[in-house]
């Protein structure tokens, strides 16, 4: 990985952080906020400012409609049982407008530490 690795503190919501910390969410989803778009795979996430993941691999699409049509919908919603149901918790989350600011996957991996 690259020495000039940032971290970042990203906030995620409760549901999605359990997921996350439980291994069967893989794959963070974001719209292209420009501290969102700096980020680089090496980066490392700090989830809710205590949760250190690292960022494996950086998609972007122009729309959530491309993202869902190319993403593994379990990795991203595990609750979700299909690819129309994870459009539609996109777009209830993020308005229109947001979503015009482009879509970004982050693959993550926990953080491996050595004491």
């Amino acid at each position: 990985m690259s020495a000039t690795a940032k971290t970042k503190v990203l906030w995620i919501k409760e549901e999605n952080l359990r997921h996350i910390l439980s291994g069967r969410k893989t794959v963070e989803v974001q719209v292209g906020y420009p501290n969102i778009k700096r980020l680089q795979p090496g980066d490392i996430l700090l989830l809710n400012e205590q949760y250190r993941y690292r960022i494996i691999a950086i998609r972007r699409y122009p729309n959530f409609e491309e993202m869902v049509a190319a993403e593994d919908v379990a990795a991203i919603a595990p609750d979700l049982s299909d690819r129309a149901a994870l459009l539609a918790a996109c777009r209830a989350l993020y308005p229109s407008e947001k979503e015009q600011l482009g879509v970004i996957a982050l693959e993550l991996a926990p953080e491996e530490t050595t004491n």
